[in-house]
């Protein structure tokens, strides 16, 4: 979907308009004729009911349009959603000690509906969406103007059940939906049922099924959900969870400034570590135990594991501080960093092997407060070292693809300021 400008700003500019014209118009004599003929009022007024319709028109686009749904189409969603959270219940059983439901659990019941021959997808959005065949053929046969419908699932690691059925006719596009959890007894319990007109779909090519149940007005009311239908190959996969989503593109600039092994002094390490920490260690950098910044042998060891570089690299890179013995680091706050428009969720969408040990990952970042399936694009190389972990030997952004860079600034750039 592309991104579009917020239409009531037209109709209030349109009514405006209206307005500003009607208090211009010529006065009226006593018998209530304009003296320069009726067209002047007649024009006025039909401006202004066309200013007032567009403005009903844009308000009525934010809201819901809600189906109704007889007893018979409740009861067959309901059923459809709680047999299938049943066939996931002893899985679902095991994982309560846990507090949340891990992703392995979370794919083993993904599975179990694959089994059934249902289309079941990942709340994480790390796991293709199973018997997609039919899902993508009904989707083609939508776009192609067709009567078409298809059924999906969805399960995540909060524990909630979700069942979209989703019919296209006369390329309008209504949706049932179901969200359910399950009790403290096991039981299956409703939580959500309805049956809306969407105000928009889209197919795309790469594979993302999008529909805006209403306009959106902000971020905090986004009406966009999103499906991958096509799936991704293992190795996209591996690479985006393993190397790009740690990262990702909030407070660092690993992956928003063009680099390479001869100029790796565009990035800011200082910045990256906390990331590179997290993915190392699977813990949060403690941000109170490092007021005066990052002792000289944890820092290194960090970047070491990521970045084919020598200490004396990372001294220079990083400006070390030879009398504390360590890096300058500051935790995140809101004093010292800029405001960005994120991209939602990164993904791999190709791979290249390059010949010479290295692969090429063609990156595509989703924005589902936008609508769109390349929000932001960049491209990663790694080199596979023999231990089977990669480092990272450049990144390049693909300007002419993304919508948008994110912004950002360097925490140290702050320093000093209010």
């Amino acid at each position: 979907m592309k991104k579009r400008t917020r239409i009531i700003a037209a109709g209030v500019f349109v009514l405006a308009a209206a307005v500003l014209a009607w208090s211009l118009k010529p006065a009226h004599d006593s018998e209530g004729n304009n003296p320069d003929g009726d067209a002047g009022s007649i024009e006025s007024i039909a401006e202004g009911e066309d200013a007032q319709n567009q403005t009903d028109k844009d308000d009525q686009a934010y809201e819901l349009k809600m189906i109704e749904m007889d007893e018979q189409e409740k009861e067959e969603t309901i059923k459809k959603l709680f047999s299938f959270m049943e066939s996931c219940e002893n899985i679902y059983k095991s994982t309560l000690d846990k507090g949340e439901t891990d992703e392995d659990a979370l794919h083993e019941m993904i599975e179990i509906g694959a089994s059934r021959g249902l289309s079941v997808s990942c709340g994480n959005r790390d796991y293709n969406l199973t018997n997609y065949e039919q899902v993508d053929a009904a989707l083609r046969d939508a776009l192609a103007g067709k009567e078409a419908e298809a059924q999906i699932y969805q399960v995540n690691t909060v524990g909630v059940f979700r069942y979209y059925h989703l019919v296209f006719e006369k390329n309008e596009l209504s949706v049932t939906s179901a969200s359910a959890v399950f009790t403290e007894e096991m039981k299956p319990a409703l939580s959500q049922l309805e049956k809306i007109l969407a105000y928009q779909w889209e197919y795309t090519p790469k594979g993302w099924l999008i529909w805006e149940k209403a306009l959106s007005r902000n971020q905090e009311m986004d009406m966009h959900i999103f499906c991958r239908v096509l799936p991704l190959d293992g190795q996209c996969r591996e690479i985006t969870e393993e190397y790009i989503v740690p990262v990702s593109y909030f407070c660092n600039n690993l992956f928003l400034v063009d680099w390479d092994m001869s100029c790796m002094e565009k990035i800011e390490f200082n910045d990256l570590f906390e990331f590179l920490y997290a993915r190392e260690y699977g813990k949060r950098l403690e941000n109170g135990a490092y007021g005066d910044g990052i002792p000289k042998e944890e820092f290194e060891a960090v970047i070491g594991q990521y970045f084919d570089i020598t200490v004396d690299e990372i001294e220079e890179y990083a400006r070390y501080d030879s009398a504390k013995g360590s890096y300058p680091w500051s935790a995140i706050g809101i004093r010292n960093r800029v405001q960005q428009l994120q991209p939602s969720f990164p993904e791999v969408v190709r791979c290249t092997e390059n010949g010479d040990g290295t692969v090429t990952a063609y990156v595509e970042a989703i924005s589902t407060e936008e609508g769109m399936d390349c929000y932001y694009a960049h491209e990663v190389t790694l080199l596979r070292r023999e231990d089977g972990r990669c480092v990272y030997v450049g990144n390049r952004v693909d300007r002419e693809r993304s919508y948008c860079i994110p912004a950002y600034r360097a925490r140290r750039e702050f320093e000093g300021t209010e």
